[in-house]
């Protein structure tokens, strides 16, 4: 997988006006090659693919949580308590049905991966704890950015998920006590340094519509892009500042 400053880099190589234009940051160059990923990822997940591929998604190892009344995140009045993150977690990609999660478990006693929860609307688990008979079983949600899940006693779980922006370091690498160590590098990486979490397969197609994205947007430049990357400009065209 490539990172950010290595896509940033193949940009910039397929035309000369943006290789040499200083005003064009490699960070504007990035944030436009994520919006054009996520676009085909999209696309891809809501056609079930990509959910199994470690490529997309971002763990956090050991998110907190904290015991809270279910009437928090619902209009349901009862004494019953549920845990909640303490922090509001970053957006999460969305498909056509269902946030893009691969998991969010239980953390047990040696800080590994536990029980995985299973999805559900606030809305269904407040119809279930209408009903005479409720199972036994491990459910979350997110409402209102936050992750919530139906056991009070849980103090923090594992969870991943194909995030739309950055995870912020003090989510990604938390001092939980849980038992991992993360080293300084890991810590103080730069975001362009990282790998970015997107597919070689699609890999082309970014950088393409990243490029023509850019050119039309600075230099006013309609281009045509052909299978190899290269545009179809006519030869006499010129830019615009």
């Amino acid at each position: 997988m490539s990172t950010g400053r290595k896509l940033v880099s193949d940009v910039r190589s397929t035309h000369k006006l943006l290789s040499t234009d200083s005003l064009i940051t490699d960070r504007a160059i990035l944030s436009e090659i994520r919006n054009n990923s996520l676009l085909l990822i999209k696309r891809e997940t809501n056609l079930r693919k990509l959910w199994a591929t470690d490529t997309l998604f971002t763990t956090i190892p050991c998110l907190e949580m904290c015991e809270v009344p279910l009437s928090e995140c619902c209009d349901y009045v009862d004494e019953c308590t549920i845990a909640r993150s303490r922090e509001k977690i970053p957006r999460i990609s969305e498909g056509n049905y269902q946030y893009v999660i691969q998991g969010v478990y239980s953390i047990n006693a040696l800080g590994g991966k536990g029980k995985k929860l299973k999805e559900i609307s606030v809305n269904r688990y407040v119809n279930l704890l209408k009903l005479p008979i409720i199972k036994n079983e491990a459910y979350f949600w997110i409402t209102n950015g936050y992750l919530y899940v139906n056991n009070p006693l849980l103090q923090a779980v594992r969870f991943v998920a194909f995030f739309e922006e950055d995870v912020h370091n003090d989510i990604l690498y938390p001092e939980c006590g849980c038992g991992k160590e993360y080293s300084l590098e890991d810590i103080c990486i730069n975001p362009l340094d990282k790998e970015f979490p997107c597919p070689g397969y699609l890999e082309q197609q970014v950088l393409q519509l990243t490029s023509q994205k850019l050119l039309s947007t600075y230099f006013n430049i309609k281009t045509d892009m052909t299978e190899d990357g290269v545009d179809g400009q006519a030869p006499n065209s010129k830019a615009t500042s």
